[in-house]
């Protein structure tokens, strides 16, 4: 089973592509985590050490880039 984190921050789209991931991907992807700024998810990242992020470029507080940057954990 592939674990993922989705890291979007407008809600409406974290739900969609929850929503999307559940339906075609059920017996192979599970979703761990969700996060909506780079702050939150690079705690995320560390916590459940995802194999797939599914990642926005513009947040809040960054882009998905310094996530990719900042995070430790590069396993995914």
């Amino acid at each position: 089973m592939i674990k993922a984190i989705i890291v979007e921050d407008e809600t409406y789209l974290r739900d969609y592509i929850r929503a999307h991931i559940s339906h075609q991907f059920a017996n192979d992807v599970v979703i761990v985590g969700e996060a909506d700024s780079v702050k939150e998810s690079l705690k995320i990242i560390q916590h459940v050490k995802p194999d797939l992020i599914l990642l926005d470029i513009h947040l809040a507080d960054g882009t998905g880039f310094d996530i990719l940057t900042q995070t430790m954990y590069k396993e995914f």
